[in-house]
């Protein structure tokens, strides 16, 4: 016996979106992509001291989901705050650039680092911008408050960076579950 029209409508779509899904990664066959040289705890439950010297994926685009237990900001300076690395530093000359969304356990603020060109000197009248000590270097730190505008601490954003991390100021320990695609791009100036 054929299947009704509408039963074959019905498959039809659903073999059209599951094609479409697949193709834009919705999809995927590995569902616990690990960052090279990071390891995760069972329930892809990044923990803190995991955190405490993430790897710098060195494929192209990055795509990945984790959820972070916060730990003591490892930046000189920063003892009294709480961090969960996402995409560890890059050390290549490339930059990361993407989209994260996040949920988080208690308001977090975003920070992207830059590596700052410290021999470019400003007089009293410009200031500098946030640094901290770095490597052999400085890096320009982007704190941004996001308000989710509900009760729950969320959000999502475009960022472009040579790292990115979930923080607090005010030293509260949270978790936080987030997804980011990002690639590393080569800067062209």
């Amino acid at each position: 016996m054929f299947p009704s029209k509408k039963t074959s409508i019905t498959l039809v779509s659903a073999i059209i979106a599951a094609a479409a899904l697949g193709g834009l990664g919705v999809i995927t066959t590995n569902v616990n992509a690990q960052v090279p040289g990071m390891t995760t705890s069972e329930g892809n439950t990044t923990t803190a001291q995991q955190q405490s010297t993430p790897a710098t994926p060195t494929s192209d685009t990055v795509t990945l989901q984790k959820t972070g237990v916060s730990d003591t900001d490892p930046l000189p300076g920063h003892s009294a705050h709480q961090l969960v690395m996402a995409l560890a530093p890059r050390s290549d000359g490339k930059v990361w650039v993407g989209t994260v969304t996040w949920t988080a356990s208690k308001p977090v603020e975003v920070v992207v680092l830059h590596m700052y060109n410290s021999s470019i000197t400003a007089d009293a009248a410009h200031g500098q911008p946030l640094i901290a000590p770095f490597g052999n270097g400085s890096v320009a730190i982007s704190l941004v408050k996001t308000p989710s505008g509900t009760p729950v601490a969320s959000g999502t954003m475009p960022f472009a960076g040579n790292a990115l991390a979930f923080h607090t100021l005010n030293g509260d320990k949270f978790v936080v579950t987030y997804t980011a695609d990002a690639t590393p791009k080569q800067l062209t100036k």
